[in-house]
């Protein structure tokens, strides 16, 4: 029986490290622990639990903006803290990331050829690994944010499009096919999450890259378009209809500007605190963030990757001229060298293209997500422009991932030890009133603790990041305003210790004021800050002091 060749061993070895990359991602979450971060408590499980429960309109404004996202990618979130252990979850949290590196080790072996399989097949298990050990990915493994979980859709209609461009450069009827599979994968992440709007457009781009004429990159760059706005559809085209319906804005409350709800104040309601402020800023932001990261997120963090692409791409322009006058007139290039700086080109729109609009229009570090991933191979695949040569452009990047591994260095949200219970809520005895309406105020999130009450008690956040005392009142806040007067059972306020001020002022407009003699605290173990702790009170009406307006 003949022995197998070292290709097929190195195949054979290269496969089971794929492979088990995943399952030690799920495992390192039970060494690392819980995430306790912000979004989760605020709406990550409160907001599936809401859907799947009807209490959109029962409750108002609890997750301040965020009550109005698209539930449904939290949906198995949801299932899974509800029927699952918590190590489960935490191992699922953390395993479903590390299916990246399979897409994108797929990605790289369909673009980067060094001559020899076995050194091509190494070599792009490097830039894989390298690619899934990056900042981002490192601080939401066996987090609920879903960033680097949505980020496989994306993946896999990039890998559609290198996999089949032969095809799609054929011609538009062998094409179409490909390129309307690949927008419905990026619009059903889009559709999920707003912000992998940025993916879609850039990968819509990227298709002039190809080696095919103009006209055909343009009519499947359009197919790419029409299988966004399905995919989009697909996943999110119910949840708009909803916040239409309810507040005649499809995007409630974001761009409320345009739309003019009455249920929100005139303003995009967009988050812009991260966004370049200046020329500079702009022109220096992958350096300035890592400087200072705060700048791009709640986190510390370093990752160089974004640097390093960026000076590789202002030295490009310079070999790309110096090569043309040096280039004997007539010679002409192999087709592996034309497809070579096909891909390279079109890496190099995706990249650029993403990450500009994700500068303009967020710049949270997180929704990088999938640039992180790509940024080895891009630079793998500039140096290679830049070098000409397969073993100097070897050289270079083993060089360049060597330091990318050495300085990355990832932060996180907070995390816990693993308990029995993902929240370990032990409610007071006064949420057991089933008649009873709690006023929610301040900023810290509390929407995770709405399950564990009884589902009759509904949730008022009468002050928050969209709510609050105010003289111009919106739709929202009549509507909180009538359900107070109108209620006949007990109304309860539940506040974080150190927002009671929030709490007060609130009060006061609604013309109430809490009786302290009922006050009950409790602090959750999911809670960062387990020194201040939460209280829940019973509120009156004011026996003085002027009301607040009338709704």
């Amino acid at each position: 029986m003949p022995a197998p060749d070292s290709s097929t061993q190195n195949e054979r070895l290269i496969r089971f490290l794929l492979g088990l990359t995943p399952v030690i991602f799920g495992l390192s979450i039970l060494w690392l622990g819980q995430d306790i971060s912000w979004d989760l408590r605020n709406y990550h499980y409160y907001n599936p639990f809401a859907f799947l429960n009807g209490r959109m309109g029962h409750d108002v404004a609890v997750s301040h903006v965020a009550t109005y996202y698209n539930p449904l990618i939290y949906v198995p979130f949801y299932w899974a803290v509800t029927w699952l252990p918590t190590r489960a979850v935490g191992f699922i949290l953390g395993f479903l990331p590390g299916l990246n590196v399979l897409l994108i080790y797929g990605i790289t072996r369909r673009v980067v050829d060094l001559g020899r399989t076995g050194t091509t097949a190494w070599s792009c298990l490097g830039l894989a690994l390298v690619g899934v050990l990056g900042a981002i990915n490192l601080a939401e493994i066996g987090t609920s944010y879903g960033d680097n979980i949505l980020s496989l859709p994306v993946l896999t209609a990039l890998w559609l499009i290198v996999r089949f461009r032969q095809r799609l450069c054929a011609s538009v009827r062998s094409g179409w096919p490909i390129a309307a599979a690949a927008g419905l994968l990026a619009g059903s992440a889009l559709g999920l999450k707003q912000p992998f709007a940025v993916y879609c457009v850039g990968l819509c781009l990227a298709f002039f890259g190809l080696n095919a004429p103009f006209l055909r990159r343009l009519a499947l760059a359009f197919t790419f378009g029409l299988g966004v706005l399905a995919g989009t559809a697909l996943t999110s085209g119910f949840w708009l209809l909803e916040m239409w319906q309810r507040y005649q804005n499809p995007l409630f409350p974001y761009f409320n500007e345009f739309f003019k709800s009455p249920w929100g104040a005139d303003g995009s309601y967009r988050d812009e605190r991260y966004i370049p402020k200046h020329l500079a800023m702009w022109l220096l932001f992958p350096f300035w963030f890592n400087f200072d990261p705060n700048q791009v997120s709640e986190i510390a963090f370093r990752d160089l990757r974004f640097p390093l692409l960026y000076v590789l791409l202002l030295a490009l322009p310079v070999f790309w001229f110096l090569r043309v006058r040096r280039k004997p007139d007539g010679a002409e290039s192999s087709s592996g060298d034309l497809d070579a700086r096909a891909m390279t080109r079109f890496f190099i729109i995706f990249m650029a293209v993403s990450f500009v609009l994700w500068m303009k229009l967020f710049a949270v570090y997180r929704y990088a997500v999938v640039c992180e991933f790509l940024a080895p191979l891009t630079i793998f695949l500039v140096l290679g422009f830049i070098l000409r040569g397969p073993q100097r452009q070897l050289r270079a990047a083993v060089a360049a991932m060597i330091v990318l591994l050495v300085t990355t260095a990832p932060g996180h949200w907070g995390r816990r030890p693993w308990t029995s219970d993902y929240f370990n809520v032990n409610l007071p005895a006064l949420a057991a009133q089933r008649n009873s309406i709690v006023l929610v105020t301040g900023h810290d999130p509390i929407a995770y603790l709405i399950p564990y009450f009884p589902p009759q008690v509904r949730f008022l956040r009468i002050q928050g990041y969209m709510t609050g005392p105010s003289t111009a009142l919106n739709l929202t806040d009549r509507l909180m305003m009538r359900a107070v007067a109108e209620h006949k059972g007990p109304l309860l306020i539940l506040f974080r210790d150190y927002e009671e001020w929030h709490a007060l002022n609130a009060l006061e407009f609604y013309g109430l004021q809490p009786d302290r003699s009922s006050c009950q605290n409790f602090t959750p173990g999911v809670e960062p800050q387990q020194e201040h702790p939460f209280y829940l009170c019973r509120v009156t009406p004011r026996t003085s002091a002027s009301k607040g307006t009338s709704p």
